[in-house]
């Protein structure tokens, strides 16, 4: 445990606050009767709650103050304030007086917070505390503060030793062992006692178990109803059964529960009967109208894009046929097969601003002009050649002029010499004659069978050889030449008649695709006129439902559908609003559900409201069922769970009886138990005083303090016991049996007459020692308490050492009024 602050407020005349400041010793100091004890005697009464019994014996300063002391004056009030912190938590132990006559009335209450920093400064630190968020224990009563000390690790008896009213009190203690085990002059009778209480122990524990038998089976009943009801009740959530089954109020809360649902039942019908009332108004002719009206005029509303659109696709589709139909009349003109040249004239139709993708067809419509433009190309092609050789263009002429200057061209690769008779070569209807002279015919009649259909090519008589095979080289280059590009012109001849070919078969797809647009141009305009009178017919009827002047629209292009539609939507609002306005006229009743849905539209919320009523009155029918079995059950379980409580109450009393009679026993079983005085605490007492001792009288090596037995001890000088010590020489024994308690068991230690009874010269060891033991990480909190004097003011060893502490002045402004202020330095002018 570690102080952290106290707070007075009247309290024995007592005003202000100490800060206990870690690590530092702190000082209460002021003139005799000045209130220095008050603390003291406060902090003892707060922290250790008086229980039953004899008051300790012991010198008069020593006795607890009783309650009726606390406040000096009547009719005044006070508090005291006590924080601490114990394993890693903050505590407040905040006490409440008030007196009226002579008796005086106290408050207890324990609060816990988590631990957190805190600023030194005592107005800062207090300040912090006040922040803090504390948690009520419940602790109202002295018992209940003594039992949850103890169960924090605060133990009020060894406080009772820490907290002394003088710095001898415990050497006489220690000497006759009762600091640390029961005195041998009535060790008989504890032995007895502790016999006889074993006994007791052993009878009530008998006793107990037959009682928690009973409220066990009483419990389980209890237990079996809880779950009961909680089927009973498991459609209806807003019941929380650990509420109304709480031990010891569970027939008090079934009987507020059936009460309450009694009301219910009782309101029911109407409820009902006022819904079905409105829900009748929503469902009238009237609302079915203005919805219906309503629910049209948006459903075309929202088809606006949708009538553009079916508009567009008709004037599109329209436009699509007469193209179309241009298209077809102008490739019904592509010539025959037999004339292909024809294409050479022929005018292709433009369409290049044309989309195609319109079609079903596309690429098959696409591919006629395609066709046509390639196969003219070709044509064009083919062309240039023959006018460029002077062929006729036509296919068969090309052929022959082909074939013919292939034969020349067999007729110069092997010419002939001139030998042989002379002949005539002549052409007549597009045929090569060779005519022999009549009177070489009549010689050599052979030549007129067996002539060789290609003729053959000589050196005329007047050419050289060289001459003649130079002029054979040039003539078969150029006959070469003639025949590629002859030849050329008639594979692109041939291909362009395919390609028209090709275009003529696909030029029926022209009438397959201007049929299907035929077809969507009457299905587009069956939607269009039936989206049209349904804009007509919606907007006509929403005027006329709503009483609305109308005004006639035009839907025939995108903006008069444009125009129409502001005009409509200008309408529909006024509607809206004339609908809202009626709607929060029937429904003003209801203002939860209009401010739900304000904002949706009325049709939306008529449908809504008209769903969450139907609901609501089914809800309502459950919810009666539910509350009809409750109710039942309540009445049928009532009696039981109330003879139940009181059969548990009963058992409980009893049981504390008992539980306060084994906690006597146990107590005094355990306290009676001379064998369990804890020798190490003796021990280490001892080490204690002895370096206490050694720091008060370095100079002295012949004193010792001996734990002989039992918790007694015995101090000598030079081996020779000493019964009555000087007065520092007790003050060492004192505070080193205090020292040993507080760190053993984690307590502070307050001594009041801190400086009584030592030796001016032994002053400065004393503080010395104080001041050395705090400086500790681990060191127990050391508070004093001690009276102005020159031995200490005027001591520069002594004051410079205090000056180190946490001092604080307790000084009488009034007879009743003691105020607390900290003070930085001791002076003689304090």
């Amino acid at each position: 445990m570690r102080l952290i602050l106290a707070n007075f407020d009247k309290v024995l005349g007592l005003k202000g606050c100490i800060n206990f400041e870690e690590n530092k010793p702190l000082l209460i100091y002021g003139e005799n009767i000045a209130g220095k004890s008050n603390i003291i005697n406060v902090l003892r009464y707060c922290l250790i709650p008086k229980s039953k019994g004899k008051e300790r014996k012991g010198y008069s300063e020593e006795k607890r103050l009783s309650k009726d002391e606390i406040l000096l004056e009547r009719n005044s009030i006070g508090s005291a304030e006590i924080f601490f912190e114990q394993k890693g938590k903050f505590y407040k132990l905040y006490y409440a007086f008030s007196r009226g006559g002579k008796n005086v009335r106290q408050v207890q209450r324990l609060y816990e917070s988590d631990g957190a920093i805190l600023p030194k400064e005592d107005g800062k630190r207090i300040h912090a505390l006040k922040n803090l968020q504390w948690r009520d224990l419940g602790v109202s009563t002295s018992k209940a503060l003594k039992e949850k000390l103890v169960e924090l690790g605060i133990y009020p008896e060894v406080l009772d030793i820490l907290i002394s009213a003088s710095n001898v009190r415990n050497f006489s203690e220690a000497i006759n062992g009762s600091v640390v085990r029961v005195p041998e002059i009535i060790a008989a009778k504890i032995s007895k006692l502790h016999d006889n209480s074993g006994k007791y122990l052993e009878n009530l524990k008998k006793l107990h178990g037959v009682i928690v038998l009973e409220k066990d089976t009483c419990e389980k009943r209890i237990k079996e109803l809880k779950i009961s009801f909680s089927e009973v009740t498991k459609n209806l959530p807003q019941f929380n059964i650990d509420e109304i089954f709480i031990k010891g109020r569970t027939a008090e809360n079934l009987e507020k529960v059936q009460q309450s649902i009694s009301k219910e039942l009782a309101s029911i019908p109407e409820r009902t009967g006022e819904i079905r009332e409105t829900l009748a108004l929503l469902s009238s002719e009237k609302y079915d109208l203005w919805t219906k009206a309503i629910e049209s005029i948006t459903t075309v509303l929202a088809s606006k894009e949708e009538l553009k659109n079916l508009l567009s696709r008709v004037s599109n589709i329209q436009k699509l046929q007469e193209i179309l139909a241009r298209w077809k009349v102008a490739f019904d003109q592509l010539p025959p097969d037999t004339h292909p040249e024809g294409l050479l004239t022929f005018n292709i139709p433009r369409y290049d601003d044309v989309d195609f993708s319109a079609f079903t067809n596309s690429e098959i419509i696409k591919s006629i002009f395609t066709c046509c433009e390639e196969a003219k190309e070709l044509m064009r092609l083919a062309n240039t050649v023959c006018e460029k050789y002077k062929v006729p263009f036509k296919f068969q002429q090309i052929n022959e002029v082909i074939k013919a200057y292939e034969e020349l061209l067999k007729a110069i690769k092997k010419p002939s010499e001139p030998t042989g008779d002379p002949a005539l070569i002549s052409q007549r209807n597009g045929k090569t004659l060779v005519s022999i002279p009549l009177d070489v015919a009549l010689k050599k009649v052979e030549y007129l069978k067996g002539v060789e259909p290609t003729p053959l090519v000589h050196r005329p008589s007047e050419m050289d050889e060289a001459k003649f095979q130079e002029e054979i080289s040039r003539l078969q280059e150029e006959i070469r030449l003639y025949l590629s590009e002859l030849r050329t012109a008639k594979r692109k001849l041939t291909e362009a008649k395919k390609l028209l070919s090709r275009a003529k078969k696909s030029r029926e797809t022209l009438d397959a695709e201007i049929k299907l647009l035929k077809e969507e141009e009457q299905k587009n305009s069956r939607k269009l006129t039936r989206l049209t009178d349904d804009w007509k017919t919606s907007y006509d009827h929403m005027c006329k439902v709503f009483g609305i002047r109308y005004e006639e629209i035009d839907l025939s292009t995108p903006d008069s559908i444009d125009k129409s539609y502001e005009k409509i939507l200008e309408k529909y609002a006024i509607a809206q609003g004339i609908f809202e306005l009626d709607l929060i006229q029937h429904l003003k009743k209801y203002p939860e559900i209009l401010d739900t849905y304000k904002g949706q539209k009325p049709t939306d919320i008529v449908k809504k409201i008209r769903e969450e009523f139907q609901k609501m009155i089914e809800k309502l029918s459950e919810l009666q069922r539910e509350y009809q079995k409750v109710n039942e059950w309540i009445l049928s379980n009532i009696t039981q769970a109330e003879a139940l409580e009181n059969n548990i109450k009963t058992i409980e009393v009893v049981s504390v009886a008992l539980a306060i009679s084994q906690e006597i026993f146990a107590r005094m079983y355990h306290k009676t138990d001379i064998n369990r005085i804890i020798e190490e605490l003796a021990d280490k007492i001892e080490v204690s005083v002895r370096d206490i001792y050694s720091k008060l009288f370095p100079e002295d090596e012949s004193f010792c303090f001996d734990h002989v037995e039992k918790g007694q001890f015995i101090s000598t000088i030079n081996g020779e016991p000493i019964t009555h010590p000087s007065g520092s020489q007790r003050v060492a024994i004192s505070i080193g049996i205090m020292l040993a308690l507080s760190e053993t068991f984690k307590l502070p230690m307050l001594l009041d007459e801190a400086f009584d009874r030592i030796d001016v010269n032994r002053l400065k060891f004393f503080t010395e020692c104080i001041t050395s033991i705090a400086k500790s990480p681990d060191a127990p909190q050391i508070c004093l308490a001690g009276y102005k004097t020159f031995n200490i003011e005027k001591n520069p060893e002594v004051a410079n050492l205090i000056n180190n502490w946490k001092v604080y002045l307790v000084k009488r402004s009034k007879t009743l009024e003691k105020n607390i202020q900290p003070i930085q330095e001791l002076t003689s002018d304090l």
